[in-house]
């Protein structure tokens, strides 16, 4: 129970941190921004971003862009963790990959826009999750690659001493999988980071057929309603600390039983 109480002040003391230091932020911005822009107090942001949610319109924009980050992270786990273990079936197949995969991850998102408009259209919901599927995919298969790269050898022949089962199936469940969790965590951290700016940015420029945040976000600069502009911006942050939060919870659950035999 005491270990709880301690693990516990650390996470509310960092959950406290949050407000914070974003009105440290609109407190610089608002110093520094010309007196015609108008930008609103720290109070007024807050109290627009509580009073926010009893707003229907901002409740769909949450469900919307919430549902596209999490239909991409889906597909991009899948697609990228799959990938990394074909790929690393045999090295030379990953040095011959490796190229082209750094190159992919080198040319910005925005760049398959025309080309994904003319086939799926701008107005599609699709386009905006799997915009988001590609990058974030690749980042998850360089992250897994390595950690499949790096596993220590030494545990998974000690796993199959103790135990007596040389399978590959049994060895990849026992240990290669525990192997390589910590790499496949902080890859779809950043996949998920990703994911959410790619989706409210074009959200932000109007595609798809549901509004989400970032449409909220440009409609509101349209009427120059900046204070619910930088509240909408905290709940971008909020859903990636909630997605964040999920992770780091399941990642505790699951690698806590992390035993050999």
């Amino acid at each position: 129970m005491r270990k709880r109480s301690k693990q516990l002040k650390p996470f509310f003391a960092g959950l406290i941190m949050i407000p914070i230091m974003m009105a440290v932020l609109f407190s610089v911005l608002k110093f520094f921004t010309p007196p015609t822009i108008k930008f609103p107090t720290v109070l007024a942001i807050y109290s627009d971003f509580i009073g926010s949610f009893s707003d229907q319109s901002v409740r769909n924009a949450i469900l919307s862009t919430g549902e596209y980050v999490l239909i991409s992270s889906v597909v991009s786990i899948f697609c990228g963790v799959l990938l990394s273990f074909l790929l690393n079936v045999n090295k030379r197949v990953w040095k011959v990959a490796e190229p082209f995969i750094d190159f992919l991850r080198s040319i910005p998102i925005t760049f398959f826009i025309p080309a994904f408009a003319v086939i799926l259209g701008v107005s599609s919901p699709t386009i905006v999750w799997l915009l988001a599927v590609i990058p974030s995919t690749l980042i998850i298969l360089v992250n897994v690659s390595y950690g499949i790269r790096e596993q220590n050898i030494s545990r998974l022949h000690h796993y199959q001493l103790l135990s007596g089962k040389k399978s590959a199936t049994s060895s990849f469940f026992k240990v290669t999988v525990y192997e390589v969790l910590p790499a496949f965590i902080s890859g779809f951290k950043i996949a998920l980071s990703y994911s959410i700016v790619i989706v409210t940015v074009l959200e932000y420029m109007q595609m798809g057929n549901q509004i989400g945040l970032g449409g909220l976000v440009y409609d509101e600069m349209e009427h120059l309603n900046y204070k619910r502009v930088y509240s909408i911006i905290m709940m971008v942050g909020l859903i990636g600390y909630a997605f964040n939060l999920v992770i780091d919870k399941l990642f505790t659950k699951y690698y806590s039983n992390y035993d050999l035999l």
